[in-house]
């Protein structure tokens, strides 16, 4: 059975300084993937009639439009490392990219980038990426504003070194399973990864309104702590038993999740695997999530992989 495409996803219209810094880093990232896994590339661009030149009706300036994406595709396609097949699409980017997904035979992993919107412009002007991410069955990759500015070529880096957060529950099992997928594949290590504090943050919270006073909060803590540490051994452990090399880190400051995650990004890392899973599109808009935030401020690229996968 062939190894399954990346689909890889760019805007190769926007020519602006951000446009081709962030498609630059997507096609980097993608040709190192395909690299690694031995796999080709499906490259899509979505023509979205919303950014049709006002004033330019007609069906022959019509098709001088369609024209100039087919060579803009064709001349973006030859600036990957890896055998690359394009498709132009029409419509909406994130039906279009999401429908590609399921016409085909499913991707290794959708690659794209992401402007990073936020609050009423995200909510009603949308984002793609997002839109990907919360309905993709497979997983995405996606390269956040600052892991497009930061990005380095990842073919030097020995060892290769995949950051793996873990909630030590139920939405953090996909996205383990993936990493330990990609890990043997790709000859990576990974790094286990568990913020201490909003599971600590949660027992204060819960005591407090519940009109207790957390009157042992070091017993607290330690026992939090001890747990977490016997379970990401347990973790680390069978990643090892599957030929993995894989090491764990507990943080214990007093920061939440996404804060320690791209935090910890910074350390040397070529992705950071995590899971995610699709909430209320508005309630989103304003109050975010670890997956998101860790896109945001991630200084590597981010896979997210549905939590329902």
């Amino acid at each position: 059975m062939p190894n399954r495409s990346i689909l890889v996803a760019d805007d190769i219209e926007n020519q602006t300084d951000s446009g081709r810094r962030r498609s630059r880093a997507i096609r980097n990232a993608a040709s190192f993937l395909a690299q690694r896994l031995k796999t080709g590339i499906d490259l899509v661009y979505v023509e979205d009639a919303k950014t049709y030149p006002a004033g330019k009706l007609g069906s022959f300036r019509f098709s001088a439009w369609h024209a100039k994406h087919e060579e803009q595709l064709k001349e973006a396609a030859g600036q990957f490392s890896v055998p690359v097949t394009c498709s132009l699409k029409s419509g909406s980017p994130a039906e279009q990219i999401l429908k590609a997904m399921r016409s085909r035979s499913s991707p290794e992993l959708v690659v794209v980038g992401t402007q990073g919107r936020k609050g009423m412009k995200r909510l009603l002007i949308g984002s793609v990426a997002e839109e990907v991410v919360r309905y993709s069955k497979r997983p995405v990759l996606v390269i956040g504003p600052i892991a497009q500015e930061l990005y380095r070529d990842m073919s030097g880096q020995k060892p290769l070194k995949l950051l793996v957060p873990t909630d030590l529950g139920k939405n953090s099992r996909a996205a383990e399973r993936y990493a330990l997928s990609l890990a043997k594949r790709m000859g990576a290590r990974i790094t286990l990864f568990h913020c201490l504090w909003d599971s600590i943050n949660a027992i204060i919270v819960n005591t407090a309104y519940a009109g207790m006073a957390a009157y042992d909060l070091e017993t607290v803590i330690d026992r939090s702590r001890d747990d977490a540490l016997e379970a990401m051994k347990r973790k680390a452990g069978f990643f090892q038993k599957q030929g993995v090399a894989c090491g764990y880190k507990v943080e214990e400051k007093a920061l939440t999740s996404l804060c320690a995650v791209y935090q910890e990004s910074g350390s040397g890392y070529a992705f950071v695997v995590m899971g995610t899973h699709g909430r209320n599109a508005f309630l989103n808009a304003f109050l975010g999530s670890t997956a998101r935030e860790t896109i945001m401020h991630a200084t590597v690229p981010v896979i997210t992989v549905h939590s329902g996968r």
